[in-house]
């Protein structure tokens, strides 16, 4: 049995390894803003030739990063076409409208794989209507419990992008799951859309950091609004540093995360009263219906607390759980034998 705090609720709960502190702790660095940072620019040209992509940005959090692809392609009164569990939507606290006067366009779509027959719907005609300037997937989907965005469904919305001059952002805060999970190399997904994110403190296991991918003119112009609310950074690079190990040694890993994400899904399919969310676990996140358990997840997250484990809940009736760099194979047997006691 474990005997350390067992912490599934989110990827973000990763603390770096010795050999990223090392990595940290050598980082080469300058001013940033000026575009200095040796680490940082490592980091940018690392990323952008792994993705194909012509320049990048690195800034603080996938929020900061999203907000600004929101605020570069669309202008105020335009409308974003995307799934109704799309995080800029449900968990970004209004910044979408708030900093860019945008609002959505909600598709319900099965863990958040929309199709182009749903995106066709609601573009709008000209006249009287809020206009369409930009299509949002999520890859993979938090809400939808780490799937994996189907790749033809995506050629489909890229085409109907192309055709409609509409660009088309990937979400990919967890891409390298979905690049893992699915044996798709990063420039397929790139190659699909005209901008994109991803999270190095998920579970590539770095403290901070994402990094805005696409054209030079709109990572310009990108860099003009960070800037502008705040998100330059003078010696970013002992962050960028962590980045760039984690780049090179923390990605084939997410296979274990995966792994170990299917084996508690197993582990804990025969619990009473508990059920999963979801017929698959493609990669790290499992949701859990608790609501036949005659407790609330509050309830049951609490017991969890007090015996070393917790998840987070979603809702009263929902439990998450993550696999990530921190949460070892042992830790997820033990973690589904607590749940099990708790629900009892």
């Amino acid at each position: 049995m474990s005997h350390h705090f067992i912490d599934m609720r989110s990827d973000t709960a990763t603390r770096p390894t010795q050999a990223m502190r090392q990595a940290i702790a050598e980082a080469q660095v300058g001013d940033d803003t000026l575009r200095e940072d040796p680490s940082v620019n490592e980091l940018i040209e690392k990323a952008t030739a792994l993705f194909g992509k012509e320049d990048g940005l690195f800034v603080s959090s996938g929020t900061l990063a999203n907000q600004l692809a929101i605020k570069v392609h669309t202008n105020p009164g335009d409308e974003i076409i995307a799934d109704s569990h799309c995080h800029p939507f449900r968990n970004e606290l209004g910044a979408g409208p708030f900093l860019s006067g945008i609002q959505f366009a909600l598709i319900s779509a099965k863990r958040g794989a929309y199709a182009r027959e749903d995106a066709e719907k609601w573009l709008r005609p000209t006249g009287g209507f809020p206009k369409s300037t930009l299509l949002w997937v999520e890859n993979t989907h938090n809400q939808g419990g780490g799937h994996v965005f189907p790749l033809d469904k995506l050629d489909e919305l890229r085409a109907f992008s192309t055709e409609q001059n509409i660009p088309l952002h990937i979400d990919g805060a967890r891409i390298f799951n979905a690049i893992v999970a699915s044996g798709i190399p990063p420039t397929e997904w790139a190659s699909r859309c005209d901008s994109m994110c991803f999270c190095f403190s998920k579970g590539l296991g770095c403290p901070v950091g994402s990094i805005l991918l696409g054209e030079k003119a709109f990572i310009q112009e990108a860099r003009r609004y960070w800037k502008m609310w705040g998100g330059g950074w003078r010696q970013a690079g002992v962050l960028a540093a962590a980045g760039v190990y984690a780049l090179d040694h923390h990605v084939e890993r997410l296979a274990d995360d995966h792994a170990n994400a299917q084996l508690f899904s197993e582990l804990t399919a025969g619990i009473p009263g508990v059920r999963p969310v979801h017929d698959t676990t493609p990669t790290n996140l499992v949701f859990l219906d608790v609501s036949e358990t005659g407790k609330t997840a509050h309830r049951i997250n609490e017991t969890m607390r007090g015996k070393g484990v917790s998840f987070s809940v979603p809702n009263a009736k929902m439990l998450r759980a993550v696999t990530h760099l921190d949460v070892s194979r042992e830790d997820v047997q033990t973690a589904a034998q607590v749940l099990a006691d708790s629900v009892r």
